[in-house]
């Protein structure tokens, strides 16, 4: 798979390679047309969080102003298409939620037009993002390909998982000491981040690695719908009191789903940073020393002992 390290490459050579071809994968979803398979907006966001989850793992090994500015940049697009992003999630939440309403599904049906309508007029009004997207990502994948990871080590990427691992755990405890959107978003995010570092990194245990990945997804799952839902009561509430039968059985709904999905996460998250962050990453110790020694008896793609270049 092409997002993860491969044991025929340097580490720095790996990494600088999935980063690129994350942001040429946003480049090309920027420019894909709508159609009912995939959102272009939606593709290209995927695209971009990855590149920076990946990005992070090179911390410490490039020049500090040179990082944030190349971070700073995937964000940037991101912001680019995010009311964009907003009003699609808006849109398909409302029309998931038609399949808890049985036999009063026409009571949304106002809703998802109101939705739906809004949804046009975003994809209208940004119409232009696809353009200044590719212009500001080719420049930082320019930049990108140039980067000199040449020194980066498996100690280097194993603290840099530690410390994506402790952002996750302390967002955790603020998500369960004060739950509200804002912490649960908080802590979706660096839960989400950490799920597709392991995912690069899965080659080194792929049985380990997959079980990690599989326990983080369902966490960002639940959190991702709680996110949606909250989402949806906060566009209701602004369009005004919600009076008709249609939004009082949306807001009911909501409600219901929300506080469940907030419990079975919490739950969830709970069990999974139960360790300290330097227990957990002395707990992959293993797999990076083997990943490692492995190195050192296959020779690199470019001829040379892998241990010479890492």
């Amino acid at each position: 798979m092409s997002y993860q390290l491969q044991q025929d490459e340097t580490l720095g050579g790996g990494l600088r390679r999935i980063v690129c071809h994350q942001i040429e994968g946003a480049i090309r979803a920027s420019k894909a047309e709508q159609n009912g398979k995939g959102s272009p907006v939606h593709e290209t966001r995927k695209h971009l969080k990855k590149a920076r989850a990946a990005l992070r793992l090179a911390c410490g090994e490039i020049k500090p102003d040179v990082w944030k500015r190349e971070d700073r940049c995937l964000g940037k697009v991101g912001q680019l298409i995010s009311e964009v992003r907003d009003a699609e999630v808006r849109l398909q939440t409302v029309r998931q939620l038609r399949e808890f309403a049985r036999g009063k599904r026409r009571s949304f049906q106002e809703t998802e037009e109101l939705l739906a309508f809004e949804l046009d007029s975003f994809l209208a009004a940004f119409s232009e993002w696809p353009q200044e997207a590719e212009e500001r990502l080719t420049q930082t994948l320019d930049r990108v390909r140039e980067w000199p990871l040449e020194d980066l080590s498996c100690k280097r990427l194993r603290e840099n998982v530690q410390k994506t691992y402790k952002r996750g755990r302390k967002a955790l405890k603020t998500a369960i000491k004060k739950t509200n959107t804002k912490n649960l978003h908080t802590f979706r995010k660096r839960a989400k981040e950490l799920w597709y570092q392991l995912r690069l990194l899965r080659p080194l245990a792929p049985a380990i690695f997959k079980e990690l990945n599989d326990e983080l997804k369902s966490i960002g799952q639940y959190l991702g719908q709680v996110h949606d839902l909250a989402f949806v009561a906060e566009r209701l509430c602004s369009i005004g009191p919600a009076r008709k039968q249609g939004d009082r059985l949306l807001n009911a709904l909501i409600e219901s789903r929300e506080k469940e999905l907030e419990r079975t996460a919490i739950v969830l998250g709970e069990r999974f940073y139960s360790e300290r962050p330097r227990q957990f990453a002395r707990g992959l110790s293993q797999y990076f020393s083997e990943w490692e020694t492995a190195k050192v008896r296959c020779p690199s793609a470019s001829g040379r002992p892998a241990a010479m270049l890492n």
